[in-house]
């Protein structure tokens, strides 16, 4: 399909969803509509955070002691579930379930808003708002045009046709784009090619400035915006154009004082609303937690739990503004889909957990890898020690809490050898991509990831009463919570369609192909 059809085809969109919305009273559908979606988080990512942020606080062994310590999320007055399978799978994929929760309609794995024949383009429910006057924001801590954020305002086959979904950004008619970046790395047309990372920011950039946008990637910039359109990208990057992890940016020292100025999805959040609150019609704006998702993959509960808090704080900051506008707010907040299987519960801890052990752990496994292990095999200039040597268990201790060398008279942290000999075989695979194990066995133990930085996640986390089965998605049922103007619309045990279905009949409008 070519750019300029689909142009068209967008603002016919657009027409007939302001069309559909002629006879529509304003007073009867909220003004400021807020759609938070948590990538790769259910119940178990949910629950999980709650139980650690109660458990750093007091042991939960303490009887009448709290528990759990409940998100902004979970104590919405309104509460549904909604089950997540696509067109032609049961276990669905970020593609598939953003466009049934954008559109309202099934497709492929894969498939950006369109139907599963890649022959129609659907509309989304950012589409039909703008339609209707209000303006729109899409923020999320992954990169822009993953996804999630780009089932609302693209319409390919491919997630992975980053340019043509960054084309369709720049020339949609929105108002405010936030969080993470652009895979222009990913890029790959005549005006494009040969040029580097930066030098295609640079293109993208002007490409934006000349639809209308302003462009900011410091936090000095971020922090002068005040009105128009706008696309504000985080200072610091990940290796995918992502936001990094909630978990690495804290604290000021080491590896923490690198992402000073970053900006939380939180800060993004508020910015929306500071750019589009004083729009007559309102504003929609979907909110993405992409890295709860990622982290859940790479099988690392601190991470997911971390980014699961960010991504409530940017609930709460959505909470604050419906509580100055009672009566004209809608937040709805789900998530796509489960990743990782996570459970909470270990057969080695039996009834037992201690959420709190994971607190020891300092660093997210990508900069973990990345930056320590890096460091240390370049210490040795390849020649790494058979075996763990003192200096890398003086490195688990630190980032990990984990000993297995008697560093301390502490016992608590210490590993069993079985649990010592599991990250030996991890260790000899990081190190010389060689160990005793079948590739099979390498496989389900490991994955995708670096070996050994897995391994401590996942010994850290079998300590701490919590495990996973996959390093992929699941299809365990996602709750949904709703607050504010149309709230009772979300009750039940529905398809994940009908959240869209729903928010566009509290909205007054219709989706549709």
């Amino acid at each position: 399909m070519t750019t300029s059809l689909k142009k068209i085809q967008k603002a016919g969109m657009a027409c007939v969803a302001a069309a559909l919305l002629q006879g529509t009273a304003h007073a009867d559908v909220p003004k400021y509509v807020f759609y938070f979606i948590g990538d790769g988080m259910a119940s178990p990512q949910i629950h999980a955070t709650e139980a650690y942020l109660a458990a750093v606080e007091e042991d939960d062994a303490v009887a009448g002691g709290v528990k759990a310590k409940l998100l902004n999320m979970s104590q919405f007055p309104v509460t549904g579930m909604q089950m997540s399978f696509a067109n032609d799978r049961f276990i669905t994929g970020s593609a598939a379930a953003g466009t049934a929760l954008a559109c309202g309609m099934k497709t492929n794995i894969g498939v950006i808003s369109m139907d599963p024949n890649v022959t129609t383009d659907y509309t989304t429910l950012a589409e039909a708002a703008k339609g209707w006057g209000m303006k729109v924001g899409i923020v999320s801590s992954v990169s822009i045009d993953h996804a999630t954020p780009a089932v609302f305002y693209a319409h390919t086959e491919s997630r992975n046709n980053y340019e043509e979904i960054g084309e369709d950004l720049l020339n949609s008619e929105f108002d405010y784009f936030g969080g993470g970046g652009f895979r222009v790395n990913k890029y790959s047309s005549d005006t494009y090619a040969g040029f580097s990372n930066d030098d295609r920011y640079a293109i993208l950039e002007d490409k934006a400035v000349a639809n209308g946008f302003v462009f900011t990637n410091t936090q000095a910039e971020f922090k002068a915006l005040k009105e128009g359109r706008a696309i504000a990208v985080n200072p610091h990057l990940d290796s995918s154009n992502a936001m990094p992890y909630a978990l690495n940016t804290k604290g000021n020292k080491g590896i923490g004082k690198e992402y000073q100025g970053t900006i939380s999805l939180a800060q993004f959040t508020k910015k929306g609303i500071q750019l589009m609150k004083k729009n007559p019609e309102g504003f929609f704006m979907m909110v993405e937690g992409g890295k709860i998702d990622w982290a859940s993959h790479a099988n690392d509960a601190r991470s997911a739990i971390e980014d699961t808090i960010a991504f409530d704080d940017a609930i709460g900051v959505a909470v604050d503004f419906a509580a100055k506008h009672p009566g004209e707010t809608l937040i709805v907040v789900t998530g796509d889909h489960e990743c990782g299987g996570m459970t909470l519960g270990f057969a080695g801890t039996g009834y037992a957990t201690y959420y709190e052990k994971m607190a020891k752990q300092k660093l997210a496994y990508d900069d973990f890898a990345d930056k320590i292990l890096s460091s240390y095999k370049g210490a040795y200039d390849g020649v790494v020690p058979a075996d763990i040597d003192k200096k890398m268990w003086k490195v688990v201790k630190k980032y990990f809490g984990l000993d297995g060398y008697g560093l301390t008279a502490e016992t608590d942290d210490d590993l069993t050898a079985y649990e010592i000999e599991l990250l030996e075989a991890a260790y000899d695979k990081t190190m010389t991509r060689a160990n005793a194990n079948s590739d099979e066995e390498n496989t389900l133990l490991y994955g995708y990831y670096d070996p050994f930085t897995v391994t401590l996640t996942h010994l850290l986390n079998r300590k701490s009463g919590l495990t996973w089965t996959s390093f992929s998605h699941t299809a365990v049922p996602v709750p949904v919570f709703a607050q504010g103007a149309g709230e009772e619309e979300f009750t039940g045990y529905y398809d994940n369609t009908d959240v869209a279905k729903k928010i566009a009949s509290a909205m007054g409008v219709e989706l549709g192909n």
